[in-house]
């Protein structure tokens, strides 16, 4: 959902790919100790700990390993829903204009 509401803001599809790839990407490593290590020098820790609950992999992993918890059902839920309704208004804008 997250790459239909990137490839509906732009007319390339190209620049949709490379941006979606890119969005994906950021979204996968926001969890990652490299990242939050850069992040804890100098943020404060609600926001260390905000980027961190982006990560894909950290809702991820509990699942893989058979666990489902309310929280990361929600997280997905919540951005499916959240990019479709960004991909409905963005389409509607393009029919308007």
């Amino acid at each position: 959902m997250l790459t239909t509401a990137i490839s509906a803001s732009t007319d390339n599809q190209v620049i949709a790919f490379v941006v979606s790839v890119a969005v994906c990407f950021l979204f996968t490593i926001s969890g990652a100790a490299l990242v939050l290590d850069f992040f804890q020098l100098w943020a404060p820790v609600l926001l260390v700990n905000t980027i961190s609950s982006f990560s894909f992999l950290t809702h991820f992993q509990a699942i893989t390993s058979g666990v489902i918890d309310l929280r990361d059902l929600v997280y997905f839920a919540s951005l499916i829903a959240l990019f479709l309704a960004f991909n409905v208004v963005l389409i509607d804008l393009k029919k308007m204009s």
